[in-house]
């Protein structure tokens, strides 16, 4: 049972791993363009924009398409299925629309609001206030694929939205050096253009169908998480502002480009995992089977997250250099690894909340995020005068943990996992000291400091294998599995020579 969901977990993963990571991947590459073009100041602008998007897609509806992936599978019946979609999208459009014409408004009041001194920012915030109408109802459309777990049409759409987007963005910023107004018309005619390709999609597969009723449970399943959404954009977010606002915008520059390098394992596995790992619970059936199946993968998940974050911490110094366009950017780095530290118990908070959406059990969640973001703001009321975007970086790493524990307490109640948490604790325990032991021995190895990294890398994984991690059970059973997939290689080779 337990290989089985592996499996089937595992094939939608890495499809929609590759389709979020090549959008990853070419941010990434973006990074020493962009940053190149934009000084930090702006650099710093460009991402109070971004979590302001995040926030008011709260407001947006957004949370609807979780409510829509839990209502999905309560019947078999093909047209409640449609009233499910149908409704959804025709409440998420009209609730984006609303928010976002009523912002566009008053762009410039909202503008004069957030810590930035970015010359025409309320056109700007404009032409935000544009991707997020079509962003939003973009990304409950794509929610309709992957209840269908259509993970092969969604990676298709995927890549091709980024090779458009990557085109304009590189066209309008370096072609027409339009700066980042050309960034954002880029992102906004690429949303719109995927956009009406998904509507005209979904429309034709299930039709205009409209259900009070589907409405009424809407949003007694997502009104309780708009509170939280806006809780967890606090946790995510409230710290650029507080940077901005408390040690300029440059700090936040530095700070920005820190948060996305330090949330790449989130961006390499954890994203795209929660994109199946949700749909695939909520379809099964059996609670007492659900409750196994997430108890056995959490310290299997949290083991691969492990060895991401390590990898990312060692190579912090070496990440910073190549994603900057600037040397002024480079000193970013010390704040990586706190960061990644941070989301490794995010990503482990993910999975001990599932309980609650199984459960439908939702009310509990704004008040655990509500004494998260308290925690947050204290802490980084506390450290960010003291340490600058460092201190932004330790406040995240101190918070989430807080958040794990104060949740996963309060699922036990509702929906008790059988976890193996010395198969969790000790391979973290193992990577601090990996990551300690290598960022003090880099100055003294020089320009072999690279290959210690690896060694340490290695010597880690060679330690999860022979018993920190895998029982003896478990590595014959990945001995067998790729004997098989090797044999089966073979045997696809030998007939495609015989033709």
């Amino acid at each position: 049972m337990l290989r089985e969901a592996i499996q089937r977990l595992s094939k939608h993963t890495f499809t929609y791993a590759a389709a979020e990571q090549a959008s990853r991947l070419a941010g990434f590459l973006l990074l020493p363009w962009i940053t190149g073009y934009l000084p930090e100041s702006t650099f710093g602008t460009r991402e109070l924009i971004a979590v302001s998007l995040t926030v008011l897609s709260q407001l947006a509806g957004i949370n609807l398409a979780d409510g829509m992936s839990r209502l999905y599978f309560e019947s078999e019946d093909v047209q409640a299925r449609r009233r499910v979609v149908g409704t959804t999208i025709a409440t998420v459009t009209v609730s984006a629309g609303l928010l976002a014409l009523a912002l566009w408004i008053f762009a410039p009041k909202l503008a004069a609001l957030l810590p930035s001194d970015e010359p025409g920012f309320a056109h700007l915030m404009r032409l935000a206030l544009g991707i997020l109408f079509f962003q939003v109802l973009r990304q409950v459309q794509n929610r309709y694929l992957q209840v269908q777990q259509r993970s092969l049409l969604y990676g298709a759409l995927s890549f091709s939205k980024l090779l458009v987007e990557v085109t304009l963005q590189l066209v309008f910023l370096i072609g027409l050096g339009r700066g980042l107004q050309g960034l954002l018309e880029a992102v906004l005619i690429s949303e719109a253009l995927f956009c009406a390709i998904l509507t005209a999609l979904t429309v034709r597969e299930m039709g205009l169908a409209f259900s009070p009723a589907v409405f009424g449970a809407l949003w007694a399943f997502a009104l309780p998480l708009v509170p939280n959404g806006i809780g967890q954009f606090c946790l995510h977010s409230m710290d650029r502002y507080l940077v901005s606002s408390l040690r300029g915008e440059e700090a936040l520059g530095l700070y920005a480009l820190a948060y996305k390098l330090g949330y790449m394992p989130n961006y390499l596995l954890l994203g795209p995992f929660l994109l199946i790992w949700y749909p695939y619970v909520f379809s099964i059936a059996d609670e007492s089977r659900q409750r196994w199946i997430c108890s056995q993968l959490v310290p299997y998940f949290m083991a691969i997250i492990t060895a991401l974050a390590i990898a990312l911490s060692l190579f912090a110094p070496e990440l910073a250099r190549l994603a900057a366009g600037r040397p002024g950017y480079h000193a970013c780095w010390t704040a990586i690894p706190w960061i990644g530290l941070g989301y490794w118990f995010w990503a482990l908070y993910q999975l001990v909340q599932t309980g609650f959406y199984v459960r439908k059990r939702t009310r509990p969640l704004p008040w655990i995020t509500g004494a998260a973001v308290l925690v947050n703001l204290a802490l980084n009321l506390l450290l960010i005068p003291r340490f600058g975007f460092l201190g932004a970086a330790l406040a995240t790493a101190l918070t989430f943990p807080f958040l794990f524990a104060v949740t996963e307490r309060a699922v036990r109640r509702i929906f008790p996992l059988d976890i193996a948490w010395r198969r969790v604790w000790l391979p973290l325990l193992a990577g601090a000291v990996t990551v300690g032991g290598g960022l003090a021995l880099a100055p003294l190895a020089g320009i072999w400091a690279p290959l210690v990294k690896l060694a340490l890398i290695g010597v880690w994984l060679a330690w999860a294998w022979a018993g920190g991690l895998l029982q003896s059970a478990e590595r014959q059973a990945v001995r067998e599995a790729v004997g098989q997939g090797a044999l089966a290689l073979v045997r696809t080779l030998r007939r495609d020579h015989g033709r």
